[in-house]
């Protein structure tokens, strides 16, 4: 009966620290301006107004415009990091999982090392460089970035991926004729699906949520990401509560219907690239 207990509060815990901010988020967003700061006790707001909604989503105002850029900004920023990001780490991954040379193992320890490491440790470096060179405020060497903090565990996962496959059937294509490539297109990609799917998944939801990164190194409208954006909402004349709570609502949406759609891949791609070779 105690053991019950503790199992219920503990997920009553667990759901107040996960769904309760962005239940408080909902519910600020839905309150009118003139409600923010009434004198009332109660927890739901005694009016609902979708305006805040229907100010960003149809683009009206000066911070639905300012959505809309984000959002698109973010997803260039996506695209970007996915095409440089998913061709190195499988390229990588490859070469870890099926070829022997020296310093093999050396580079795979490595990879852990640089797991632990945050970028923000080398970014003032990284600031440095960006800065000497003009490469500030810039979408493509912004999405270099997102790439060499994640490479090393999309690489990580994948090639411990690979390893999980039977060699055989690379070598027996490979005695057929077929060149290495080839084996590797017609063999080794369509038997990956789920992790390239889940290292597909984690570079869309890491960079989606940059938020420290692109505040150093991007300063303008063109090149900041919505989380960027959302954040600007907030200035020291004004603090608009309503339609900030309503941007932060809105920019989860994209990346948790994705996470929850492709869940079954993203589980497989993990456990299956979490095994030790």
């Amino acid at each position: 009966m105690k053991r019950k207990k503790g199992y219920w509060l503990f997920m009553i815990l667990f759901l107040l620290f996960t769904i309760g901010p962005f239940l408080w988020a909902f519910l600020i967003s839905v309150t009118p301006e003139y409600g923010m700061f009434g004198r009332s006790a109660n927890l739901l707001p005694g009016d609902i107004t979708w305006e805040n909604y229907r100010n960003l989503l149809l683009g009206t105002g000066q911070q639905g415009q300012l959505f809309y850029t984000g959002m698109l900004n973010s997803l260039k920023a996506v695209g970007v990091t996915l095409l440089l990001g998913m061709p190195a780490a499988l390229a990588s991954a490859y070469a870890l999982s099926r070829m022997e040379f020296k310093g093999r193992i050396l580079i795979k320890n490595m990879l852990l090392i640089t797991m632990v490491i945050p970028v923000m440790a080398t970014i003032i470096p990284i600031y440095k460089i960006f800065a000497d060179h003009q490469l500030l405020d810039n979408m493509f060497w912004l999405s270099v970035i997102y790439v060499s903090a994640l490479l090393p565990v999309t690489t990580w996962l994948i090639s411990n991926y690979f390893a999980t496959i039977p060699k055989e059937l690379e070598e027996a294509a490979l005695v057929d004729g077929c060149g290495r490539m080839r084996a590797f297109l017609r063999i080794i990609l369509p038997a990956s699906e789920p992790v390239i799917v889940s290292a597909a998944l984690i570079l869309f939801l890491n960079t989606w949520s940059q938020f420290q990164i692109p505040l150093i190194l991007a300063s303008s409208l063109a090149t900041k990401p919505i989380a960027v954006v959302t954040s600007e909402f907030m200035t020291k004349d004004a603090v608009q509560y309503g339609i900030t709570a309503a941007a932060g609502i809105c920019a989860v949406v994209p990346p948790a219907a994705l996470a929850l759609g492709m869940k079954r891949f993203l589980v497989a791609g993990i456990m299956g690239g979490a095994v030790k070779e």
